[in-house]
């Protein structure tokens, strides 16, 4: 049973990488690739390939399902903020595999100009396979995205 959700959470993380139109790094916890697809212009999915930077430096992938709401902030009254939230899932390769549930919050800046994005996200995970409880998530990154 194990074993098949590990098979399913990779290839749910492998699909958004496949048609990937943005990628990138993020800094934070944790850190490492990122990249973006977007479904249309107010729904998207993203993924991770990170290493956790918390208790213990593991190897993780995360992946999300993202709604945006464009320009919801100003910045200086002149620089757009577009404000996301989502649900995804978390996996940690730690002493014993870890699955949890991630609740990312956030708001990125687009450069369309430079067809690029900066962003910052906090995240809550539960942890529900593996060490049982709750985590956070703080990052800070940014992407550039392929015609």
């Amino acid at each position: 049973m194990r074993f098949s959700i590990i098979i399913c959470f990779i290839l749910m993380s492998l699909t958004a990488w496949a048609n990937e139109k943005g990628l990138g790094i993020s800094i934070g916890n944790p850190t490492g690739l990122n990249g973006k697809y977007w479904l249309n212009s107010s729904r998207a999915v993203d993924a991770g390939l990170a290493w956790s930077m918390g208790r213990s430096q593991d190897f993780s992938l995360h992946s999300d399902y993202l709604l945006h709401k464009e320009r919801a902030f100003y910045f200086n009254d002149i620089h757009p903020l577009d404000f996301y939230y989502g649900l995804g899932g978390r996996m940690e390769f730690a002493d014993e595999i870890e699955l949890g549930v991630r609740v990312p919050l956030g708001i990125a800046h687009r450069f369309e100009a430079e067809a690029a994005d900066v962003f910052a996200e906090v995240a809550p995970i539960i942890d529900l396979i593996g060490r049982n409880g709750l985590e956070l998530h703080l990052i800070f990154g940014g992407r550039y995205y392929f015609n």
